[in-house]
C-alpha cells in the first residue's frame, strides 16, 4: 500500500493535542476507554471524574488525561453526593456525559432492553442527572434503542427522562461517516439542558466543522486510517497460523471470513461499524484489506478517530473492547462543541 503524505484525515486526526483551553467542567459516567471524554477535552470540557467498573478502562483515560480522578465500582452504588465528593466540584456542574452499556439494546445482543440489568444502568444515569442538576447532559447509545419492542421502550425512556429531570430534550441519530470519519457507525444521542439554560440556539451538527471541513471527502476511505502507522503505540500485529493467513488472503475485499466471521475492509470505502464484542465473544477486528491479518488496536482506533498519541492500556482484549465500544472522539467533539456554544451564551447574556 502506497503511503499518502498529504492524508487530510490523519492531519485532522492529529491536529487535536493534549493541551487545550478548558472552559467548562465535566463528569463522565460509564466512561469506557474515553471516546466521549476525549471529545469533551477537544471541545474545552475538563473532565473531573471518570467512572467505570473496569480499572483498565479508566487507567487508559488517566494515562492520556492525567488530571482526571478515576472511580472503579458498580455504578448502581453511585449517589449524587458521592459523585460531588469524588469530582471535587462545589458549584454548578456544566456537563455530565455517558454511554451506558448498550448490549441490552443492540442488534448484536439479546434486545431485552430495560428488563436487562445493563438497561437499568440507563435509568440509573438519568436518576443521577436528576440529583446532580448539571447545566447539560449527553447520552449516547446504539440505534437499536429506538426500535426495540417496536419503539415502546424508547418512548417510555424519553417520557421517563422528561419526568425525572424536567430538562429540555433534544434527540437525533448520527452516522460517523457523515463527519469525515472512515467508518459507518450510527448512534443515537440525547442532549438535555436544565430548564434555566436558554438553549433555543442548540442544534445537532450535520457535518464536520473546522479548518479541514472543505477538504474532507463525503465518505472517507478506510485505507486512509492505515497509512504511516509503523512504530505507533498499540500497533502490535497479531500472529496468525499459516492456515488462517491463507483463509484471510482468499477473502475478497468487502467479503467475510467464515471461520472468524470477520469482514475484510473495502479500502476505498468507510469500514463497517467497529464492534469488538462482549465478554461472551462476538464480533472480531476487521481483516486488513492488503495483508492477511486482523487489524491492530491502533488501526482500529484510527477508524474510530482516536489520535495517534492516545494510548490504550490493559490486555489486548481490553484494548480492543475500549476502542470498539467508544464514541468516535471527532463525532463527540462536534456534538460537545454545539453544547459548549449554548453554555457560552449563558455566560455573556
Amino acid at each position: 500500500m502506497a503511503t499518502d503524505k498529504t492524508n487530510i484525515y490523519l492531519q485532522r486526526l492529529n491536529s487535536f493535542g493534549k493541551k487545550v483551553q478548558y472552559k467548562f467542567n465535566c463528569i463522565s459516567l460509564f466512561s469506557g476507554g474515553g471516546g466521549l471524554d476525549l471529545g469533551a477535552h477537544f471541545a474545552g470540557f475538563k473532565t473531573h471524574l471518570v467512572s467505570d467498573i473496569i480499572p483498565a478502562y479508566t487507567d487508559t483515560i488517566k494515562a492520556n488525561l492525567p488530571h482526571v480522578f478515576a472511580y472503579n465500582d458498580d455504578a448502581m452504588e453511585l449517589t449524587p453526593e458521592k459523585i460531588r465528593s469524588l469530582s471535587n466540584i462545589d458549584g454548578d456542574i456544566d456537563l455530565i456525559i455517558a454511554g451506558p452499556p448498550c448490549q441490552a439494546f443492540s442488534i448484536m445482543g439479546k434486545r431485552k432492553s430495560l428488563d436487562d440489568p445493563r438497561g437499568r444502568l440507563t435509568i440509573k444515569y438519568f436518576q443521577l442527572v436528576s440529583g446532580l442538576r448539571p447545566k447539560a447532559f449527553l447520552f449516547e447509545n446504539v440505534p437499536g434503542l429506538m426500535t426495540v419492542n417496536h419503539g415502546k421502550d424508547f418512548s417510555n425512556l424519553l417520557a421517563f427522562i422528561e419526568k425525572e429531570t424536567g430538562y429540555q430534550i433534544f434527540k437525533t441519530k448520527l452516522n460517523a461517516a457523515d463527519f469525515g470519519i472512515p467508518q459507518e457507525r450510527e448512534r443515537i444521542f440525547i442532549v438535555g439542558f436544565r430548564p434555566d439554560v436558554y438553549c433555543d440556539s442548540f442544534a445537532f451538527p450535520e457535518k464536520a466543522t473546522g479548518v479541514y471541513q472543505n477538504q474532507l471527502t463525503d465518505k472517507m476511505p478506510s485505507k486512509y486510517a492505515l497509512e504511516n502507522i509503523k512504530e505507533l503505540p498499540n500497533q502490535v500485529i497479531r500472529v496468525h497460523t499459516e492456515t488462517v493467513k491463507k483463509r484471510f488472503a482468499a477473502v475478497p475485499q468487502g467479503g467475510r471470513d467464515r471461520g472468524s466471521y470477520s469482514d475484510k475492509l473495502r479500502p476505498e470505502m468507510p469500514s463497517g461499524t467497529v464492534m469488538i464484542g462482549s465478554s461472551a465473544g462476538g464480533a472480531r477486528p476487521f481483516i486488513h484489506p492488503y495483508e492477511p491479518r486482523a487489524l491492530t488496536v491502533r488501526e482500529t482506533a484510527r477508524l474510530q478517530s482516536f489520535p495517534d498519541w492516545y494510548v490504550f492500556l490493559g490486555s489486548r482484549t481490553e484494548q480492543y473492547r475500549q476502542v470498539g465500544n467508544a464514541v468516535p472522539p471527532l463525532l463527540a467533539y462536534e456534538i460537545l462543541t454545539a453544547i459548549g456554544k449554548v453554555l457560552e451564551e449563558q455566560n455573556v447574556s
